[in-house]
């Protein structure tokens, strides 16, 4: 959110004329947006519950896609 506003308050800075430095925060603003959309994307969430005595064990492996 706080992204967006600095990236509209940028581009209308650049509009009105202003120094350059607005186009760069602007580029800065929209790129980072996009990516952190892309890596939300690909995150992966889990939520276990564990009881007392028991234990979780995480691997990260690639399958080939068949």
């Amino acid at each position: 959110m706080l992204l967006g506003l600095l990236e509209r308050l940028a581009r209308r800075r650049h509009h009105q004329g202003s120094s350059g430095i607005w186009t760069a925060v602007a580029f800065a603003a929209f790129l980072l947006r996009r990516y952190q959309r892309r890596t939300a994307r690909d995150t992966v969430s889990l939520r276990e519950e564990l009881r007392p005595g028991e234990s979780l064990v995480i691997s990260h492996t690639t399958q080939p896609r068949g």
